[in-house]
């Protein structure tokens, strides 16, 4: 018993000091050490998304440099470093990385941070004091900001989490570091931002690179035979590995999970989609009961670009399960916003719907703005109003102008593709009318690095599951009979 109670206070006493001194605990993986073993100035760690702690590593040099206690580099006087990331929204997480990494007893007095909004203050920043004397300071900026925002401090590092938002924006930064013999960093997934120049860069030795794909080698942590596990227990092995990528659109695999500059050509990006034999995605099995409709708008002026698609949404699990109920097309590319309302209206009418039935709708952005040609929500809806016999701008639900808030990110289009993807994964995740031969042809056919045909009922279906992909507050049910 006293050998039990002695070995219960040690575990514990372990467990104080690592929670004390967070970075000398950690059991980094091979490409982790080589990062922190780097001496480059201008350094780029290129892997998969969120397997290999890209953003931990790079959060763990910074942290090092800034308390002054760097095993591999010079750190100098106490200092100021940035961490860059694309919106402050994104910058929760990383200062939620950052603030588990720093020993609580370096931290100045007047820090104070919170798990939802992070470090306090408009600009976030926290202080940490340096083994030398002193404070070192790492504030938080986003390229949101601009190149002119990013000027005139002198720093004496920076962190890119994820690719900057153009060259411009990481030369300004680079800039910065000159005078005190600094250094920048980029730890990223090389995909939905533009990394040509980053590629040149790397290529021609401007910045150092280090690539680590995802295999069971790169997963053993240093010191160690068995691969890392995660906090439920996963082990990290090559079956781990080959359900990651299994639930990755194919063509996306080497970049999303192996960190590579280039995705792997394909006709089809959604290859887990069945329009025929078992368990197929186009089937006449409508869902039950009350649902969720939302209409999705996408503008056009040639054959087949004007398109709505109508979805029926169930939320009763986990995982929204979605229907494709039906779609209007302009077949001739020559129908007048007045013929687009009249055709929706039939489409609606078809199975005894009305336009007050619908929970969402979302249009695109104005299509040949001025022209004769011009297709847009507000044109539209003047024209529903008039065939509804409702007075002007009194359309319930309005069209909502999609692409703004966070469907305006930078990447938003690969993101609503990807979590359309996942749900074409899933059992009963997405299903399809068979009289939607334009949208089923299109999914079948559909990549996004293409603006082809095939771009524009995706497009529309998208519009039409923005609440659900974003997660914006919902509305009343509704029931439907698909006739």
């Amino acid at each position: 018993m006293i050998e039990l109670a002695a070995a219960w206070t040690y575990a514990h006493a372990i467990a104080d000091r690592a929670e004390a001194q967070p970075l000398r605990w950690m059991r980094w993986l091979p490409v982790q050490h080589k990062y922190l073993g780097s001496v480059e100035r201008f350094r780029l760690l290129r892997a998969g998304n969120q397997a290999l702690g890209k953003t931990t590593v790079a959060l763990a040099d910074l942290a090092l440099h800034a308390l002054g206690e760097h095993p591999y580099r010079p750190c100098g006087e106490a200092g100021e470093y940035w961490v860059i990331c694309a919106s402050w929204s994104q910058s929760i997480a990383i200062q939620a990385k950052l603030h588990a990494l720093l020993p609580a007893a370096r931290l100045h007095p007047d820090t104070v941070y919170t798990s939802a909004r992070g470090f306090r203050g408009k600009n976030p920043a926290v202080e940490v004091q340096h083994a030398g004397g002193g404070y070192s300071m790492i504030r938080f900026r986003t390229t949101q900001q601009g190149t002119l925002n990013l000027a005139g401090a002198t720093i004496h590092g920076a962190l890119f989490d994820e690719p900057p938002a153009s060259e411009a924006v990481y030369a300004e930064v680079v800039k910065r570091v000159l005078s005190t013999g600094g250094w920048v960093s980029i730890a990223m997934t090389p995909i939905g931002a533009p990394i040509q120049w980053i590629r040149e860069a790397a290529s021609d030795g401007r910045i150092w690179d280090l690539h680590q794909p995802l295999t069971p080698e790169a997963l053993i942590p240093i010191g160690s035979s068995r691969p890392r596990r995660l906090g439920d227990g996963t082990v990290c092995d090559q079956a781990w590995i080959a359900q990651i990528e299994a639930q990755t659109p194919s063509y996306e695999i080497p970049v999303r999970v192996h960190g590579e500059w280039e995705v792997r050509t394909t006709d089809r990006y959604f290859d887990v989609f069945r329009s025929s034999g078992d368990r197929a995605h186009v089937h006449t099995h409508a869902p039950g009961g009350d649902v969720k409709l939302s209409l999705g708008i996408d503008h056009g002026s040639q054959p087949g670009k004007q398109i709505a698609v109508l979805v029926a949404v169930t939320e009763s699990s986990a995982y929204p399960r979605i229907y494709v109920v039906d779609h209007y097309v302009d077949t001739s590319g020559a129908a007048t916003p007045e013929d687009d309302a009249a055709g929706i209206l039939a489409m609606l009418h078809r199975h005894g719907l009305k336009w007050r039935d619908l929970s969402f709708v979302y249009g695109d952005i104005v299509h040949m703005k001025g022209s004769v040609r011009q297709k847009s929500n507000a044109d539209l809806a003047r024209h529903l109003c008039r065939r509804l016999g409702l007075a002007p701008d009194t359309l319930w639900p309005q069209i909502r102008t999609v692409k703004q808030g966070r469907a305006n990110q930078r990447g938003a289009i690969r993101i609503a593709s990807r979590w359309l993807y996942h749900q074409a994964v899933r059992d009963e995740g997405i299903g399809v009318h068979p009289r939607c031969t334009r949208l089923i042809e299109a999914i079948d056919r559909y990549h996004p690095d293409r603006d082809d045909d095939y771009k524009d009922p995706v497009d529309a279906l998208r519009y039409a599951l923005d609440p659900w992909i974003w997660r914006q507050p919902s509305r009343p049910t509704a029931t439907i009979q698909v006739q």
